[in-house]
């Protein structure tokens, strides 16, 4: 709860599409406080998905890179730097193409319905809403039901959401029945809990971010 979202994004334009957005990856998130305001998940009020924004996942590297120097001396602290400066530089650059990638959803239209809560700091990052989820847990464990089903199809159809996103590695049953609910929704695949087989689109990183944001931003837009 300590977590500020008012300091972090003040200076974020939603109508001017991201263009004051913070291009030194982010630097006023508290990335200490985990979410803690983000109810309904099962990671002792912790949600671990962090790495949907690559702007955080810029400050993890250098962060992460402090803490082999401090405690590993037997590491070539020289190497390890330059490769964490290197590795930083493409997720920053990586954050950037997010934006302009998603620059093409309006503002009205930047609403997404999730398998589960995996996508909070992404939305929290690019000024999306998280308008429900199917599983109200950020686990892919935990139940729904029919009711919660009905529910969230009539808030679907209120708001004119075009498509549910789940992840590629889980069953998608429960959103097809969703969409079922709703005429003209499609049920789109992203990398949200695992990369793609290697030598395919999301087989690393960079790639599943990249992969996720035009997949999310032409199911958004089409």
């Amino acid at each position: 709860d300590d977590h500020d979202k008012e300091e972090g994004h003040d200076d974020h334009d939603k109508e001017e599409g991201h263009d004051d957005h913070d291009e030194e990856g982010h630097d006023d998130h508290d990335k200490e406080e985990g979410h803690d305001d983000h109810h309904g998940h099962d990671h002792g009020g912790v949600d671990p998905h962090f790495f949907t924004d690559p702007g955080r996942m810029a400050q993890v590297v250098k962060q992460l890179s402090d803490f082999l120097v401090l405690n590993f001396p037997e590491i070539d602290e020289k190497d390890l730097v330059s490769h964490m400066t290197d590795y930083s530089k493409k997720l920053e650059d990586l954050d950037s193409e997010v934006m302009q990638t998603l620059s093409s959803i309006p503002t009205g239209s930047r609403v997404m319905v999730t398998n589960h809560e995996v996508f909070a700091y992404f939305a929290e990052s690019y000024e999306f809403e998280i308008l429900g989820t199917i599983i109200p847990s950020s686990s892919t464990l935990s139940n729904t039901s029919a009711k919660d089903l009905v529910d969230l199809a009539e808030k679907m159809k209120a708001e004119g959401v075009p498509a549910v996103f789940v992840d590629a590695s889980s069953s998608d049953a429960l959103a097809e029945a969703l969409a079922g609910e709703v005429d003209g929704v499609k049920v789109v695949s992203l990398f949200s809990e695992s990369l793609g087989a290697e030598n395919t689109a999301g087989s690393t990183y960079i790639d599943m971010v990249r992969t996720n944001s035009e997949l999310i931003a032409s199911a958004l837009t089409g």
